[in-house]
């Protein structure tokens, strides 16, 4: 009995690794092989025919054949010509995929098919190869009612060997320029953009791999009068083509939301998209820059005062241009309206209410007081009294609204921060040239407000390990927490005070609430404007690429398309 179960373990196991093998063994020739960029060019004659010449860049190690089905028996395809390197193909009459790999060796050919035809040509070598082929096709533009163009697919879905980046240009013959004004452009099927280049070509490339179901159809309309296609349609592109090629794609949602979604549903929709853009000129010149701050930082003197003669703008902007922190942006507009709370231009208000099960809620208002004199504080209190309204108390949610509807203007303030700090530092003869961002475009008065500045982050970052009980009594914590707000380190500052003067806790709750009023207001002001901001612009780009003004493709819809069909690559 057990050499029966030894005997049959045994089989069991030849049977598996015969299996095994076999998978492998099995697989389909064209497994191994890949093409990593397609290269596509579109030649648009006069007369609406074109040459279309394409560049595979890839490994190929198995198979016979590279093909490219066209699947549309009204298109004339001829002239087909191959290239390997500098090595051309000879043109075969007739073509047969059953021709071994040496009959096909340096030979390019037509296979006609019950849906249509295939370009086909031998791999002729393995390994990493360069495929260049051109072919006519006519037409590839009619002329319609209202436009001339197309629909046509240039890769097809189902490839055997996809490409991992394609990318295709449209020109028009006599250095004619496709441009917004005079054509459109939408792509389908695949993730990526199309455009028109500065060259006057209308452009298509993708941004990751395609594969499986993945296809390129692009869709091209041209004004009347740049060509004069052979082929006339009586009917409007928009109606033959351009609807039939929108349904189910990204496009057609986008037309749809513009013209049927309330304001509040697209703003929801959208909101969640942000564009980030990080633009590093010199990786190694920011690293120098930055360790000269950080020593001049370290080997600088505390201060313990209000920097730069009170200016909150100069501060401000010596903060973030010579920044070592990686504060992308310091919070001047809440260091602004902690000023105007203490200054008494504003007042805090909070009234509880219950929600409904009965849970307290803290509501917090601003109302508008006495007039600021200093014109940087006085700007930003005349906007609280624009959102404020009749009443002159300003609630959340007006501040809110009111940075939506109003994000431009608020922007546009926002900036001139940038601009007036910017403005007072050359004002006072503190750059060597104009602006700058390292320790040599600063001269000596420079120098002396960059160490006011340093010295007081300096100080608010260590000041529990300063044995100086009796100098630090004397400080106005009330105006460095307008710093600390600046520099955004107040959450910290305000603990590291409780565990210094456990005494003085009524003082420092207070605060401690004017810090997170004004942090509240600033966030409601800074994050709705800019959120408003994105959403405008996230609209307007879906609504251009959704007019054929270029953008992203989608990856759905681009039905009703001429030439490609299903499948191709190598076999």
């Amino acid at each position: 009995m057990i050499n029966l179960i030894k005997k049959f373990n045994k089989t069991a196991l030849l049977a598996m690794t015969i299996m095994f093998i076999s998978v492998f063994v099995c697989l389909p020739s064209y497994a191994k092989n890949h093409v990593d960029t397609m290269d596509i060019d579109v030649a648009i004659h006069q007369n609406g025919s074109a040459t279309i010449t394409q560049r595979w860049v890839g490994t190929f190690d198995e198979g016979t054949e590279v093909y490219l089905p066209i699947e549309d028996k009204n298109l004339i395809v001829k002239n087909l010509k191959v290239w390997k390197g500098n090595r051309e193909y000879l043109s075969a009459d007739g073509w047969n995929v059953d021709w071994s790999f040496e009959n096909k060796k340096w030979r390019s050919g037509i296979n006609y098919t019950n849906n249509g035809l295939e370009l086909c040509f031998g791999i002729s070598e393995y390994g990493n190869n360069i495929y260049t082929f051109s072919y006519d096709i006519d037409p590839l533009v009619k002329s319609y009612m209202d436009a001339d163009g197309f629909n046509f697919q240039f890769v097809n879905p189902n490839m055997r060997t996809f490409p991992s980046n394609v990318n295709l240009r449209i020109k028009v013959d006599d250095d004619k320029k496709l441009s917004t004004d005079n054509a459109r452009i939408w792509g389908f099927g695949f993730d990526g953009m199309v455009v028109f280049s500065e060259e006057g070509c209308a452009v298509a490339y993708s941004t990751s791999p395609l594969n499986g179901s993945n296809y390129m159809n692009v869709t091209l309309q041209i004004y009347k009068g740049l060509i004069t296609p052979n082929v006339s349609v009586n009917d409007t592109f928009e109606d033959a083509i351009l609807n039939v090629a929108l349904e189910d794609s990204s496009y057609a949602e986008t037309l749809k939301q513009q013209s049927g979604l309330s304001l509040a549903e697209i703003f929801f929709a959208i909101i969640f998209g942000a564009f980030f853009i990080s633009i590093i000129a010199s990786i190694v010149s920011k690293v120098k820059r930055k360790a000269a701050l950080k020593t001049f930082y370290k080997e600088g003197n505390y201060f313990r005062d209000n920097p730069n003669g009170g200016n909150l703008v100069m501060t401000h902007i010596l903060y973030k241009d010579f920044d070592i922190w990686k504060n992308k942006e310091t919070n001047v507009v809440g260091a602004i309206i902690m000023k105007l709370i203490n200054n008494g231009n504003l007042e805090p208000l909070q009234e509880k209410s219950y929600g409904l099960f009965g849970k307290e809620k803290i509501n917090t208002s601003l109302r508008v007081g006495k007039e600021p004199e200093d014109p940087i504080l006085r700007e930003l209190y005349d906007i609280i009294i624009r959102a404020a309204g009749d009443d002159g108390i300003l609630q959340e949610n007006e501040l809110k609204k009111y940075a939506q509807k109003n994000y431009e203007a608020l922007i546009d303030y926002i900036k001139s921060l940038d601009t007036k700090g910017r403005n007072a530092l050359n004002q006072e003869g503190c750059y060597n040239r104009v602006g700058g961002n390292r320790l040599n475009d600063l001269n000596e008065k420079g120098i002396k407000e960059l160490s006011e500045t340093y010295g007081l982050r300096k100080f608010l970052d260590e000041f529990t390990l300063i044995n100086e009980r009796g100098v630090m009594e004397g400080i106005i914590w009330e105006d460095l927490m307008v710093y600390a707000t600046l520099f955004g380190i107040a959450k910290k500052v305000l603990s590291e005070l409780k565990e210094v003067y456990p005494d003085k806790l009524v003082e420092i709750e207070k605060i401690t609430r004017t810090y997170y009023v004004s942090d509240i207001y600033f966030r409601n002001l800074y994050y709705s404007t800019y959120n408003a901001r994105r959403a405008a612009e996230i609209a307007r780009a879906a609504t251009m690429a959704a007019k054929g003004l270029g953008g992203a493709s989608s990856i759905g819809g681009g039905g009703g398309f001429s030439g490609g069909g299903s499948g191709g690559g190598t076999r």
